[in-house]
């Protein structure tokens, strides 16, 4: 069962607990992932998102994960970085079934330096550390928002692209190129490493997969109203536009 599937109140409560751990940490780094697009999109990023990922410089990341552990989290080095857990446990004005509130879900904070790398291959992309937007993230229960650090809509976009081409990368993505300039995407891709090998290899599946009704990129994207033809084609020329 993955996060789409719980009722509101429950994802609503994950997301809020996770967001509250986040307001620990927001002033040591720099929001990806899930968080750092709904933060660029807001109401527009119509899923919800559990991990919090982070980029800092390498030399801080020790602190970031005392920050944590003081939070209550229990972490472990990785070769990229850190990981910490903290096990999900509803809030006390939960409304739902017994049934319905789940037992395995951990809240996962994964903090690492500004290169990120593709698994079981030599690719990576390397943010920039001076560029990003300042935003906000609100909690579902109106008791504000938390300040972060997020890269432009251009870069995430890009990174997007070059991800495993799941549900939720695959919709990101799809959520970004509405807002992001094209051509600034095509060229923070070819301007890191080789990210644009990964990026065509990944189109492909990224049109397939969005193209089939009951992919769940497919339903999240059509109830945000997002153009699925529209968006196979940018990513078409996306495609064009790297192999040039």
């Amino acid at each position: 069962m993955n996060l789409e599937d719980y009722p509101a109140g429950i994802k609503e409560d994950i997301e809020d607990q996770s967001l509250e751990i986040l307001g620990g940490i927001s002033e040591d780094i720099i929001v990806i992932g899930g968080w750092g697009v709904r933060a660029l999109l807001q109401s527009r990023h119509a899923r919800y998102t559990l991990d919090v990922d982070g980029i800092t410089k390498t030399r801080k990341i020790e602190a970031v994960g005392k920050k944590l552990e003081a939070l209550g989290l229990k972490g472990r080095r990785a070769e990229w970085g850190v990981q910490y857990f903290k096990k999900y446990r509803p809030g006390a004005n939960i409304q739902a079934p017994a049934s319905a509130v789940p037992e395995d879900i951990e809240l996962r904070i994964e903090i690492s330096g500004p290169r990120i790398k593709e698994k079981h291959t030599h690719h990576f992309f390397e943010f920039d550390l001076d560029e990003y937007e300042n935003g906000s993230i609100p909690f579902h229960s109106g008791k504000g928002s938390v300040p972060v650090r997020i890269p432009p809509a251009q870069v995430m976009a890009a990174v997007k692209l070059g991800l495993p081409a799941d549900y939720k990368n695959n919709f990101d993505a799809a959520a970004l190129l509405r807002i992001a300039d094209i051509g600034e995407v095509i060229r923070t891709i070819k301007t890191n490493d080789d990210w644009r090998d990964v990026v065509i290899r990944r189109i492909p599946k990224l049109i397939g997969r969005i193209s089939m009704s009951d992919d769940l990129a497919h339903i999240l994207a059509v109830n945000a109203g997002i153009d699925i033809r529209g968006y196979a084609r940018k990513l078409k020329e996306i495609e064009k536009q790297l192999k040039l």
